[in-house]
C-alpha cells in the first residue's frame, strides 16, 4: 500500500518509504506541527490485529520514549491509524541521516580495530542505559546500529522486539522477532526468556562481524546458524584469516569477545557497562581488564590454566544444555591467551606445562590452536620451528663455553682453599640466611588496616598520597613494590594512599548545544547527566544550554555528572479573539501579550474603526510575532431596494440605509407607461439592491410617467 501524502494524527506527513522488514515499514515524514523531519515506523496490517499485540505495542512504545540517551533513536510518538485504515499502530522516532552498520561492512568490508572498538563501546553504553531502565533490546544486529553523517553513533528499534517477542508465533513466525540468527544468544535460540546478558551476547556477534568482516556462525539456513549459537565455540576472531594483530592484540580482542560470547549467561559479562569500559580501552589502545589475567598467565607458564588433555568441560558445564558447548570462561581465554601472547612461554617451558620440546602446544590443544584446519599457524607467528632449532644450534656453541668456565672456578676454588691452609687462618663462617617476606594486599584497606598489615609483615614503610578514581579517600591503593612481592625483612616500602578522584573546575555551558557540553565536560573530566531537562526561554534559542548544576566554576571530583537544562525556545502565546472590537482595544488586547500590531483598513459596511478580522486568531505564536489586523474604514452600505417605491420617497430611504450623498446626485430617467397605476414609481435603479458600496454614490432612478402611445 501506498501510504505517500498520508497524514497521521493530524501532525505526520507521510513521505517516501526508506525502509522495510518482515515486521514493518519505515516513511520518511514531516512534523507538520513543529516543522520537523521524523521517521514513521509502522506495522504490518497482519501483525497488527491482535488487539494482545496493540496494547503491548504501545506499552513497549511508551518505554522506549522513555530512553533519552545520545546514542539511542529518540522515540517522539505513537499512535494508530483509524478503524477504516485497519487500527495500525506507528511509532513516530528521530529521523537519523547516515549509514547502518550492515551497509558500512558490505561496501567496506571490516573495520579498524580501535574504530570498531570505539563504535561498540557507544553500543554498549546505550545497551547498559537501556538495561537500567528494565528495557531489553532483543534485536542487535548490524541494521539496527547507525553511523550517521556526523559520526555520531545511534541504535534503533528499542522496545520493538521486546513487544514481538510476547507472541506465541512458531520459530519459523518468529525467528525475527525473538533475533536475528547470525546474532542469536543461545538462551534465546533454545526458546528461553531472554535478559540484559542476550544483548550482551548479540553485540559480541557484532563487534566479531565488524572486527574480521565476517560472522561468527555461518549456515545455510537461520536454524543451521542457530543451532551453532547453541553447540559451538565460536573461532576466536584473532585466528580468523586476514586478521593481521600483535599478540597484545589478539588477546585483547578474544578475551573481549569470548567473554561476551560465552555459552552460559553467568560467564559472560556482568553488564554492559563493563563491556563498553573494555571496548573503550582497547580502543585507546590499552589492556582490556578481562585481559589482564590471561596476559598475567601468560607470562608465568607455571600457572596458565590450561584444559584437561581430553579437551572435555568441567563436570558443572557437562549437562543437556551445553553439551560439546561453551569452555568456561577461564578455560577458554586461557587457550587464547596461551596460543598468542603466551606462545613463548609454553615453547620456554615446555617440561613444566606437559609439552615436548619442539614448540608444539601441550596435550588437549589441536596442532593450529583451535583446530581450525591449521589457518592459526598460518595467519599468526605463534608457532616458530625456526625459532626452536635457532635455540638449539646457540645452546651446542655455548657447552665448551661453559665446560671452561667450570674448570676454571674449580681450579680458583682450590687454590684458595690452600692459600687458607697455608695462612693458618680460619675458614669464615657462612653469612646467615636473609630472611624473606611477601608484601601484603592492602588494596581498599583503611589507612590503619594498611600499615598494621605491613607491620605485622615485618616492613618498615612511608606514605604517600595519590588521587584515585574509585578508591575513596583515605583508603589504601596499593604497595611499591607491589602486593605478593618477595622483599628482605625489614624493607622500607611505599604504602599510597588514595586522596580521593582528582579535583577539576566545572567549565560553562551557557549557549552551547548537548553535543558541545559533552565534550566540554569530557575535557575536563566530567560527564553529563543523560536525563537532559527541558524549558522555554526568551533569551537562549531552541537547543542551547540555559542553566547547569553544579554551577559554572564549581570544584568536583572529575567523574562527576553535570545535569543541564536545555531550551525549547521561546514559550508560545495565544492569540487572543479580538474581531468585532474597536481598533484601539483590539491593538492594546494584542501588545499586551507580547505581539505586534500591523494594520490594515479596508472597504467595509461596518462601523468606522471597528475590526473585521486579526491573522492567526486562537493559534499560539510566539511573542513578538507580528499580526495584522482588517479594520473597517466605515465607508460602505449597502444599498436598499426602491423598485415599486415611490421617487418622492427614494432620498429619504436611502439616507436610512446608510446613503451620505445629496440630493443632486439622485438622478431621474423616465420611463413611458400607459398603467395610470404605477405613475411616478421607481422602475430601475442604477446599483443592485444588495450591492455594498461606496457611500456617496450616485443613484440613477428610472420613474414612470403616464403616456397612452408607447
Amino acid at each position: 500500500m501506498d501510504r505517500r501524502g498520508t497524514l497521521l494524527g493530524g501532525r505526520y506527513r507521510l513521505d517516501a518509504k526508506i525502509g522495510t522488514g518482515g515486521m514493518s515499514d519505515v516513511y520518511a515524514a514531516t512534523d507538520e506541527l513543529l516543522t520537523r523531519d521524523v521517521a514513521v515506523k509502522m506495522m504490518r496490517p497482519d501483525l497488527a490485529r491482535d488487539t494482545t499485540f496493540l496494547e503491548r505495542f504501545r506499552r513497549e512504545a511508551q518505554n522506549a520514549a522513555k530512553l533519552n540517551q545520545p546514542n539511542i533513536v529518540a522515540v517522539y510518538d505513537t499512535g494508530e491509524t483509524p478503524e477504516s485504515d485497519g487500527s495500525v499502530p506507528y511509532i513516530v522516532m528521530e529521523r537519523v541521516h547516515g549509514e547502518t552498520l550492515r551497509g558500512i561492512i558490505q561496501e567496506h568490508g571490516k573495520m579498524s580495530l580501535t574504530d570498531a572498538a570505539k563504535v561498540m563501546s557507544q553500543v554498549a553504553e546505550a545497551l547498559h542505559f537501556s538495561h537500567e531502565a528494565g528495557i531489553i533490546h532483543r534485536d542487535i544486529k548490524p541494521a539496527n546500529i547507525m553511523i550517521t553523517n556526523t559520526g555520531a553513533v545511534k541504535v534503533m528499534d528499542f522496545g520493538i522486539a521486546r513487544a514481538l517477542s510476547d507472541s506465541s508465533a512458531a520459530m519459523t513466525q518468529t525467528a525475527a522477532v525473538i533475533g536475528t540468527a547470525q546474532y542469536l544468544s543461545p538462551e534465546q535460540a533454545r526458546g528461553k526468556s531472554a535478559d540484559s546478558r542476550s544483548d550482551i551476547y548479540a553485540l559480541g556477534c557484532v563487534f566479531y562481524e565488524l572486527a574480521t568482516g565476517r560472522p561468527p556462525f555461518e549456515g545455510e539456513s537461520p536454524f543451521s546458524v542457530a543451532f551453532q549459537h547453541v553447540k559451538d565455540d565460536p573461532r576466536p576472531p584473532s585466528t580468523v584469516q586476514g586478521m593481521h594483530l600483535s599478540n597484545r592484540e589478539a588477546l585483547s580482542l578474544d578475551s573481549i569477545i569470548l567473554t561476551a560470547m560465552a555459552k552460559r549467561p553467568e560467564d559472560r559479562y556482568d553488564d554492559s557497562q563493563q563491556l563498553a569500559f573494555d571496548l573503550r580501552r582497547l580502543s585507546e589502545d590499552q589492556l582490556p581488564l578481562v585481559a589482564q589475567a590471561y596476559a598475567h598467565d601468560a607470562d608465568e607458564p607455571s600457572t596458565t590454566v590450561m584444559p584437561a588433555a581430553n579437551n572435555q568441560l568441567p563436570e558443572e558445564y557437562a549437562d543437556d544444555d551445553f553439551a560439546g558447548g561453551s569452555r568456561h570462561r577461564a578455560a577458554g581465554l586461557a587457550g587464547a591467551a596461551g596460543a598468542g601472547a603466551a606462545g613463548a612461554a609454553m615453547g620456554a617451558g615446555a617440561a613444566a606445562a606437559g609439552t615436548g620440546g619442539n614448540g608444539q602446544p601441550p596435550a588437549g590443544y589441536p596442532a593450529d590452536g583451535y583446530g581450525d584446519s591449521g589457518d592459526y599457524a598460518d595467519d599468526d607467528e605463534y608457532y616458530d620451528d625456526d625459532d626452536y632449532e635457532d635455540e638449539d644450534r646457540q645452546r651446542s656453541r655455548w657447552v665448551p663455553i661453559l665446560w671452561t668456565l667450570l674448570v676454571l672456578a674449580l681450579l680458583g676454588g682450590g687454590g684458595w682453599a690452600a692459600y687458607n691452609f697455608l695462612s693458618n687462618e680460619e675458614t669464615p663462617q657462612a653469612a646467615p640466611q636473609e630472611t624473606r617476606v611477601s608484601v601484603p594486599d592492602v588494596a581498599n584497606k583503611s589507612r590503619e588496616e594498611a600499615e598494621s598489615a605491613l607491620e605485622s609483615a615485618g616492613l618498615s614503610y612511608e606514605v604517600t598520597e595519590r588521587t584515585h578514581e574509585s578508591i575513596p579517600r583515605g583508603s589504601a591503593i596499593a604497595t611499591e613494590p607491589a602486593a605478593g612481592s618477595s622483599v628482605p625483612s625489614g624493607t622500607n616500602v611505599k604504602l599510597v594512599i588514595s586522596s580521593g578522584k582528582e579535583i577539576t573546575e566545572v567549565p560553562d555551558l551557557t549557549g552551547m548545544n548537548t553535543s558541545d557540553a559533552r565534550a566540554a565536560l569530557d575535557k575536563a573530566g566530567l560527564t553529563l547527566n543523560s536525563q537532559v531537562q527541558e524549558e522555554a526561554s526568551d533569551d537562549q534559542p531552541a537547543g542551547a544550554v540555559i542553566t547547569q548544576s553544579p554551577a559554572q566554576g564549581s570544584q568536583v571530583s572529575k567523574g562527576t555528572k553535570v545535569s543541564i537544562t536545555v531550551s525549547t525556545g521561546p514559550e508560545n502565546v495565544r492569540v487572543p479573539i479580538v474581531s468585532g472590537q474597536s481598533e484601539e482595544d483590539a491593538r492594546s488586547n494584542l501588545e499586551s501579550a507580547g505581539f505586534t500590531v500591523v494594520v490594515n483598513r479596508v472597504d467595509s459596511t461596518e462601523p468606522e474603526g471597528q475590526v473585521i478580522s486579526a491573522s492567526n486568531e486562537g493559534e499560539s505564536l510566539a511573542p513578538g510575532s507580528e499580526i495584522t489586523l482588517e479594520v473597517s474604514k466605515g465607508n460602505q452600505f449597502v444599498m436598499p431596494s426602491l423598485q415599486g417605491k415611490s421617487y418622492d420617497s427614494a432620498f429619504r430611504l436611502l439616507q436610512e440605509a446608510g446613503w451620505r450623498g445629496s440630493a443632486s446626485q439622485i438622478s431621474r430617467k423616465d420611463v413611458k407607461t400607459n398603467d395610470i397605476a404605477r405613475v411616478d414609481q421607481i422602475a430601475q435603479q442604477s446599483i443592485h439592491a444588495g450591492d455594498k458600496v461606496d457611500r456617496n454614490s450616485d443613484v440613477v432612478l428610472d420613474v414612470y410617467t403616464f403616456s397612452l402611445l408607447p
